[in-house]
């Protein structure tokens, strides 16, 4: 019978401490598998052991990506470090950090692994639009090869910016990607359809907003 008393007091204090450390902000966190289905369950301040001994640790935006629930569009939750310089660092997780620039037109996205970068581009395809790519030849792509940088580490760049024609507004999205299933590409999104790579426009029209135009006049 003491036994037993002694076996439910160790259990009652195991899960008080369980529950002191999960709403005091003192969770250690602990080691989770490297799959999508234990990201899901896991909380934040869990990690993944890679294989170089370092610990991957899982924010609580990377646990809701995992699970579907994370909204891209909207950063004002995630934490901000503020630069000097105005421009606002949001660590999305480990391998995916955000920069929004003071002017509030523009914002870049440095994604670290392929996993990141294709969850994020599965938010992309369902929000924005595929611009196309005419070659010389007038021949239509989604994407073009771009030489391979001098690293061999996988990294992808977002450019997010505004882009007006002096009348409407809408989101173009330049993304650089180095060494994602063996390719080096550039490729581009915008928030309308059917447009044509150059200023984001086969008119050549649209313009980034907040930055320096260059009036042309005719000659005289």
């Amino acid at each position: 019978m003491k036994r037993l008393i002694l076996m439910v007091g160790i259990a009652l204090f195991y899960t008080t401490l369980n529950f002191a450390e999960e709403f005091s902000g003192e969770y250690k966190g602990k080691a989770v598998e490297n799959l999508v289905s234990a990201v899901r369950t896991a909380k934040p301040g869990d990690y993944i052991l890679l294989p170089s001994g370092k610990k991957y640790v899982l924010t609580k935006e990377e646990i809701a990506i995992a699970k579907g629930e994370f909204d891209y569009e909207d950063l004002s939750e995630v934490a901000t470090k503020v630069e000097q310089d105005g421009t606002g660092s949001k660590t999305i997780s480990q391998a995916h950090t955000a920069y929004v620039y003071p002017d509030g037109g523009q914002a870049t996205r440095i994604l670290k692994t392929s996993i990141s970068l294709t969850a994020f581009l599965r938010h992309i395809q369902e929000t924005y639009f595929l611009a196309q790519y005419i070659d010389l030849a007038g021949s239509a792509h989604g994407y073009i090869n771009i030489d391979p940088p001098d690293f061999s580490v996988f990294r992808a760049n977002v450019q997010h910016e505004t882009v007006s024609d002096g009348i409407e507004e809408m989101q173009s999205l330049s993304i650089t990607v180095y060494n994602y299933d063996g390719e080096n590409i550039h490729m581009k999104y915008c928030s309308k359809p059917n447009m044509i790579w150059g200023s984001v426009s086969e008119k050549g029209a649209y313009k980034p907003v907040g930055k320096f135009r260059r009036i042309e006049f005719d000659v005289e």
